[in-house]
């Protein structure tokens, strides 16, 4: 049985999937600010697999104990399922108590087109472990909810022109891809901005919940000083009717599971799931 103090150090890890690289100019001030929160997991925008690699491998990282998702893996050692593997990833940082920081290389596209996505996934082919599209054109929102190398679609709750519907959110369901939804408008000074992003984030959210489809969410810190952690996330998502017991895989562990999932399809010894090859 697992132990009552882990259970409840578990239950508060937390993620924040879409920050910016600025936040890692003075990792001192990075590092202050996220251990006492306890964010242990932060895909990097316009961060790719060599950037990560570069910052991690740096003195400074390691003295912060900054890595990457790969480097914890080879940590924890391999494991056949996925989920077990998740759980012992998250052991891990409970055990380090949450000293550990992993960084995770993602890229957000807002293509305008169906032809222009198609393009940039296939320049950007295997140097990401998270890629995201933003965009208010339905159409190509629904054929990026089939393509495989798409992991999320990211919503701007005060976008003007933002556009989901039902078949939307049954495609993403049937394809297993996540939601992301931006919740720092809802920390504006504008309350005709924060009204709009209630309104919208209440319909979105009635939409994904109709179909069950999964989401993440995110702050979108523009500083340090704007991270959250899981449960203030979670407090802040009930303004969107988004009930706090449904949003607790939301902020660590539907990242966690898709970045595992990712980092293994990319790493070079990896023959298929979870079979890599002898050193």
């Amino acid at each position: 049985m697992k132990d009552p103090e882990a259970f409840m150090s578990d239950s508060v890890l937390s993620c924040e999937n879409y920050v910016s690289a600025d936040i890692l100019r003075n990792l001192k001030l990075f590092s202050d600010i996220v251990k006492p929160l306890r964010i242990n997991l932060f895909s990097v925008d316009g961060f790719n697999l060599g950037n990560v690699n570069e910052l991690i491998t740096s003195e400074e990282a390691k003295k912060y104990s900054i890595t990457s998702m790969v480097e914890m893996c080879k940590t924890v050692g391999v494991k056949f399922d996925l989920i077990d593997f998740k759980q012992t990833i998250k052991d891990a940082i409970i055990s380090a108590k949450f000293d550990t920081h992993i960084l995770i290389s993602r890229k957000t596209l807002e293509e305008d087109s169906i032809e222009n996505l198609k393009r940039k996934l296939s320049e950007l082919r295997n140097e990401y472990e998270i890629i995201a599209v933003k965009t208010d054109d339905i159409k190509v929102l629904k054929w990026a909810a089939h393509d495989r190398r798409v992991d999320y679609i990211t919503v701007d709750l005060i976008s003007s022109n933002l556009q989901i519907d039902k078949a939307l959110c049954s495609l993403m369901k049937q394809h297993n891809k996540c939601f992301e939804l931006i919740l720092s408008p809802l920390l504006l000074s504008d309350n005709k901005g924060i009204s709009v992003a209630i309104r919208s984030g209440k319909k979105i959210f009635k939409l994904i919940s109709s179909t069950n489809t999964q989401f993440i969410l995110t702050m979108k810190p523009e500083s340090c000083y704007k991270l959250r952690n899981g449960i203030q996330i979670r407090y802040l998502a009930q303004l969107l009717d988004i009930p706090f017991n449904r949003s607790k895989m939301s902020v660590f562990d539907n990242q966690l599971l898709i970045a595992l999932k990712n980092a293994m399809k990319l790493d070079k010894s990896n023959l298929v799931n979870g079979i890599k090859e002898d050193s």
